[in-house]
């Protein structure tokens, strides 16, 4: 993508305006491409206020190959470019990063001038946290040892989740009990490697006040389970999440009115909890999980109970010419510090500490959290110093892992997360999409602080050794500061 980008911004540092236009290589057929697009645009009046806005974009056909979606979907680009421009109208008006930021980040509730609606939101929470932290206080002293010069950089940024787009929406779950107090759950939402089986398992547990290991997720069959629009748009968790709280809720019910009718009270009063079921305020009237099931399954006629649940947030309907509607049931908020070290003499960039101040409301499983941010961000890292796809008239020059430059483990640097606490009504306990949105924080927060190290801004990603050497060539003969 080719971004142009204008920002009006008072002295006080307050964003009045925006108009931006995209020109992007989209291959040589659509796919998703006017998807795409419209996302590029979409997510441009988050996480700052911005109270004027023109978008204009262009996907061109090329002899190169498909251009699909890839994590971060169609927002790392356009994020980067208003994300950069803000800090260099900062540092031209004399203000600190921190306070740009917090002069002009949204608070919760708030609607954006392209009717996006956000319940809640973490992001001045999450910047204030990182501008305590000892080394940004440390910005500035001590930069250079010998060749290598430090910087940090700093970024806040919004990711969507729960995404209600075109196409259907269906998102379900259906939970079996069995005769043995045990839990099978059917759910056409698939598990690539984001973790999301354990997150839905661990819903349906908490529902019946069960343990993870008594429930037994059944692999994708479309013969059984029911229908799912797919992993993407970081809506797993928030939809078929939906799903399974409600068909695990279901199965509640039908439990609790065997319970009320074993103790006289009404089903309301009937508390499920550690394997055991017990009524509100009575630690007499009370049994274990398991034989309240075989009372339910065995007891006269017996019963089968089967819960069933699904998302009904349905689908929003999107303004692709206006580029109006809210497409997304909640949006999550990532705020980055970075450290890097910049090797004045090779160009060479290592990143060696990112800090995640991250909101995704409460997180369910803390560890896939962790974990699924560290991912993200060394993927924007990626992205910002390393991975080049390079064409010639319609060949591919890299087609390799040689070639192609991407992060490994060893270029991996330190990662430190914070969870910025927010609960957020659209999901289940208050919970929102975990860690894409930290593939878009980082680009801007790496070139941010390769620009602290070496006193030049760089708007092209990715910020190779070769561009880095050529800009301070540049900037030692002619004086420039960008690149």
């Amino acid at each position: 993508m080719i971004i142009y980008n204008k920002m009006g911004m008072k002295k006080d540092g307050t964003i009045t305006a925006m108009q931006s236009k995209v020109i992007a290589d989209g291959g040589a057929y659509t796919a998703i491409g006017p998807l795409t697009m419209y996302l590029t645009g979409f997510m441009t009046t988050l996480p700052y206020k911005l109270p004027n806005y023109k978008h204009d974009i262009y996907r061109v056909f090329t002899n190169h190959p498909i251009s699909a979606a890839m994590r971060g979907h169609g927002v790392t680009h356009t994020r980067f470019a208003a994300e950069m421009q803000m800090e260099m109208m900062a540092e031209e008006l004399g203000i600190d990063p921190v306070e740009i930021r917090l002069k002009n980040a949204i608070h919760a509730p708030h609607e954006t001038i392209n009717k996006v609606t956000v319940f809640s939101c973490g992001l001045s929470e999450g910047v204030k946290v990182l501008s305590e932290r000892p080394e940004w206080k440390q910005r500035g002293k001590s930069k250079q040892e010998g060749p290598i010069a430090h910087g940090l950089g700093l970024s806040g940024t919004a990711y969507l989740g729960g995404a209600r787009q075109r196409g259907h929406q269906s998102c379900a779950a259906v939970v079996r009990l069995c005769e043995d107090g045990t839990i099978d759950y059917l759910t056409g939402a698939t598990d690539c490697g984001q973790g999301s089986d354990t997150v839905l398992v661990q819903i349906i547990a908490e529902e019946l006040g069960l343990r993870v290991e008594d429930i037994d997720i059944k692999r994708v069959d479309t013969a059984v389970t029911p229908c799912d629009a797919g992993s993407w748009g970081s809506r797993v968790t928030v939809l078929a999440g939906e799903a399974a709280q409600k068909a695990a809720r279901d199965v509640k019910e039908q439990l609790a009115r065997f319970a009320a009718k074993e103790w006289n009270v009404n089903p309301e009063d009937i508390v499920f909890k550690n394997g055991q079921v017990h009524v509100k305020g009575s630690s007499e009237q009370s049994m274990p999980f398991r034989k309240l099931v075989q009372i339910a399954c065995y007891s006269g006629s017996g019963a089968v109970i089967v819960g069933k649940g699904y998302s009904d947030y349905g689908i929003e309907v999107l303004d692709f010419d206006r580029g109006e509607g809210n497409g997304a049931t909640s949006y999550s908020f990532t705020s980055q510090l970075s450290k890097v070290d910049v090797d004045l003499e090779t160009g060479f960039v290592k990143c060696t500490d990112i800090v995640l101040a991250h909101d995704c409301g409460k997180p369910l499983n803390p560890i896939n959290v962790e974990a699924q941010n560290q991912g993200a961000a060394v993927q924007g890292l990626g992205q910002a110093i390393y991975e080049e796809f390079k064409m010639d008239e319609g060949k591919t020059l890299n087609p390799n892992l040689i070639d192609y430059k991407m992060p490994l483990s060893m270029d991996a640097p330190r990662i430190e997360l914070i969870d910025i606490i927010t609960d957020d009504p659209k999901g289940p306990y208050g919970a929102k999409e975990a860690s894409e949105g930290a593939i878009v924080s980082s680009p801007p927060s790496v070139v941010s602080a390769i620009h602290d190290a070496t006193g030049i801004w760089f708007k092209e990603q990715p910020v190779t050794p070769e561009k880095i050497l050529m800009a301070l060539r540049n900037k030692k003969n002619e004086g420039e500061n960008e690149w």
